[in-house]
């Protein structure tokens, strides 16, 4: 036998080695895709609602403390909060959702609270992951000049 066959066989019987090793291979790559990938798509998930949750909590406690600025211009009590509810409402125009204005008013300070609940197609009102609360409170105060 040559040494030209000897390694002819030899390259044979190593490709058929390392086709087998290449399919246990991706055999492998699968089986760790299959387990792993559920897990990525939850913390994927899990980082779009705890963003959009956060997105909503700070977008709303501006709208109170708007709210809370804009209501010092009223005359009496009735027009201070008339003029934060407008002012809230201005500032979650574009968030969308429903929300409710409370305006409570001391000899001392003026306090808006404001209710927000996320919309039905909200992703924190999907049950992919745990998420907290569809309904946002948030409040500001703003204390009244001394006469």
């Amino acid at each position: 036998m040559t040494g030209s066959s000897r390694i002819s066989r030899r390259i044979r019987k190593m490709g058929v080695t390392g086709l087998t090793l290449a399919r246990e291979e991706r055999g492998a790559a699968i089986v760790e895709m299959a387990l792993v990938l559920p897990l990525l798509l939850a913390l994927l998930m899990g980082i779009l609602v705890y963003g959009q949750y956060f997105m909503l909590a700070h977008d709303v406690q501006q709208a109170a403390n708007d709210g809370a600025r804009a209501s010092i211009v009223g005359l009496d009590a009735a027009d201070r909060s008339a003029v934060a509810t407008r002012a809230v409402a201005r500032s979650l125009q574009a968030v969308g959702g429903t929300h409710s204005v409370a305006v409570s008013e001391t000899s001392e300070a003026i306090t808006v609270a404001v209710t927000y609940t996320a919309p039905q197609g909200s992703l924190l009102r999907s049950s992919l992951v745990p998420s907290p609360d569809h309904v946002i409170h948030a409040r500001a105060t703003f204390e009244l000049p001394v006469d």
